[in-house]
Order: structure tokens, then C-alpha cells, then sequence
């Protein structure tokens, strides 16, 4: 129902977390090959829900999961970047593996 696979439990039962509330993160990329994408985590500190700049994937799975808590997002290409890729490593029309963990 998310458009995208995660292997934690299902999200309905869990408490969302409200626009304008801080988290830290983190997450690495890889292609269904399993090859990582950059060579260091994407990390973000102290962002706020709702005024997020990322992929919707990440922010919808940072609202249910708790702290410290890591997850696998299977993510399609259209939920990722698209036609156009990121325009730095990741081509257009790649489907990604997220590896990502609330801090």
C-alpha cells in the first residue's frame, strides 16, 4: 500500500510522527545489484517533518520508525528519481535500495 517494500513490521499500528518534529538520519543507496551508490551515508541532523528535502520513501518511513531503528527500502524508480536521475551518480530510471536509520 506504500508504492514501495520495507522490511519492518507493518507501519498501521505504530505512532506517526507530526510535521515540525526534529530527527536525525541516515541512509545509503544501492542498485538492486547491491552496489552502494556513494561511498558515504547521507546524513541529515535535526530535519523537520514536513519541510523535508528528500525522497517522499525516506520521509514516510522516518515518520513510523523508531530511534535508533534501521530499515530496507525497496524503492521503485518513479518514488526515487525518476526520468532524470540525481544528476550526479544515479542514472535515470533506477529502482534503489535504502538502507536507513533514524539516529
Amino acid at each position: 500500500p506504500l508504492n514501495y517494500w520495507v522490511n519492518a513490521q507493518d507501519f498501521s499500528g505504530r505512532a506517526r510522527r507530526e510535521d515540525n518534529t526534529l530527527i536525525s538520519y541516515s541512509y545509503d543507496l544501492y542498485d538492486f545489484d547491491q552496489t552502494k551508490i556513494y561511498d558515504q551515508p547521507i546524513e541529515r541532523r535535526e530535519a523537520k517533518f514536513g519541510h523535508f528535502d528528500e525522497l517522499k520513501a525516506v520521509e514516510n518511513a522516518l515518520r513510523y520508525i523508531h530511534d535508533g531503528e534501521e530499515v530496507t527500502l525497496l524503492v521503485p524508480s518513479a518514488l526515487a528519481y525518476g526520468t532524470y536521475g540525481d544528476e550526479k551518480k544515479i542514472d535515470n530510471d533506477i529502482p534503489l535500495i535504502i538502507k536507513l536509520k533514524a539516529l
